[in-house]
């Protein structure tokens, strides 16, 4: 019976997660200028890709990809915001 419930739980978080979606806001910049943060960002972590191709290795590389993005855009003034 423990784990109807928490087949049940996972499937109403996953419904209800995947409703929400989210978007970047700057207090000073406009959103086209988010795609230009957005490559530096991404040319950053390439960058960093080139240089130690060891550390790809050590995380998935898409987890750690988007990880990084999102601390650099936010070093840059960005945040991420729920719309409902």
């Amino acid at each position: 019976m423990r784990w109807i419930h928490l087949v049940l739980a996972l499937a109403l978080s996953t419904v209800w997660l995947s409703c929400s979606s989210t978007r970047w806001v700057h207090p000073t910049k406009k959103e086209d200028q988010l795609t230009a943060d957005w490559n530096a960002c991404e040319r950053d972590w390439l960058n960093l890709m080139a240089k130690n191709p060891g550390a790809a290795g050590m995380l998935d590389n898409q987890t750690a990809q988007r990880l990084r993005l999102t601390k650099c855009l936010q070093q840059k003034g960005w945040r991420q915001i729920e719309e409902e």
